[in-house]
This record gives structure tokens, C-alpha cells and sequence, in this order.
């Protein structure tokens, strides 16, 4: 019972890592255009906006991962579905949960109302181009670095 309970608690915190790893990675790297690009933010906003994404992101990187993986069980889908409906999926599960998370960070980083309304817009096309890619992203980290079998939640 021990080593079950044990085992249970290792696959839970490597689904937390996984899952924090993929999406503070990935946040990263699609924040820079956006916050130094198109919304015209200063150096030190955009690293205040990443430093608190940090926590936020980490915070909320397994429920995001569950509740893509939730979204991905109701629509049937798997990480193997090709086409648009799982681009469609992935886009609205991207979307509904890290938006909100976006504008609060970029409320606490000072940004102005119009460098909000930028980002949020150029936010919202960038999702639609990169909620699938997350989701390859992550799927891939999670089989090939953290040796977990598929996206479904086991352990949690």
C-alpha cells in the first residue's frame, strides 16, 4: 500500500513538472513579440510581466493541463487526432483558461489600459495560432523528457 501511495505521489509531481515546464517555456517565448513587439512595452514592464507570469504560470500550469485534458475526454479526442477539430479544441482550451491569467498579470505589471487592450488583441490571434502547438509541445515534452504514457490525468 506504501509503495502504491508513494508511486502515486511521484506521478503526481511529475505531471506538475511537466506540465509547469511545458507552459513557462512556451509563455516565454510567445511573450516577448507580443509585450516588446506589438504592445510597445518597456524592458522593465515586459521582465516584471514574466516575473510574475512565473508564479502565476506555475501556479496554474496543472490545472491548465487538466482542464486540457478534460476538454480533450469530452470531445473525444486524443494527442494523435489530426485535422481542425482538435485545432479548434486546443485553440479554445489555450484561450478560456490562460486569457483571464494574461490580463491579471498585465494588470499587476502596470500596463496601460491601451498596452492591455494591444496585448489581449494580439493575444487573442496568437492563440489562435499557437493553442495546438502548446498542446504538440506538451504532449511531446511529457512522452519523450518526462516519460509520461499520455495526457490523461493518471495520478491525479
Amino acid at each position: 500500500m506504501e509503495a502504491v501511495l508513494s508511486s502515486t505521489k511521484k506521478q503526481k509531481f511529475v505531471n506538475f513538472a511537466a506540465d509547469v515546464f511545458a507552459l513557462n517555456t512556451f509563455c516565454y517565448f510567445i511573450s516577448i513579440p507580443i509585450e516588446l513587439g506589438f504592445a510597445q512595452m518597456s524592458l522593465e514592464t515586459h521582465l516584471h510581466a514574466r516575473l510574475i507570469g512565473l508564479f502565476i504560470i506555475t501556479s496554474t500550469a496543472r490545472p491548465f493541463g487538466i482542464w486540457r485534458d478534460w476538454i480533450f475526454k469530452r470531445c473525444k479526442l486524443t494527442e494523435q487526432n489530426k485535422g481542425i477539430f482538435p485545432y479548434v479544441v486546443d485553440t479554445f482550451a489555450y484561450l478560456s483558461f490562460e486569457m483571464p491569467l494574461y490580463l491579471i498579470n498585465l494588470s499587476i505589471s502596470g500596463a496601460s489600459p491601451d498596452q492591455m487592450i494591444r496585448s489581449v488583441f494580439i493575444f487573442c490571434l496568437i492563440a489562435g495560432v499557437v493553442g495546438r502547438p502548446y498542446g504538440i509541445y506538451r504532449a511531446f515534452l511529457r512522452a519523450k523528457i518526462f516519460k509520461i504514457n499520455n495526457t490523461c490525468n493518471k495520478g491525479d
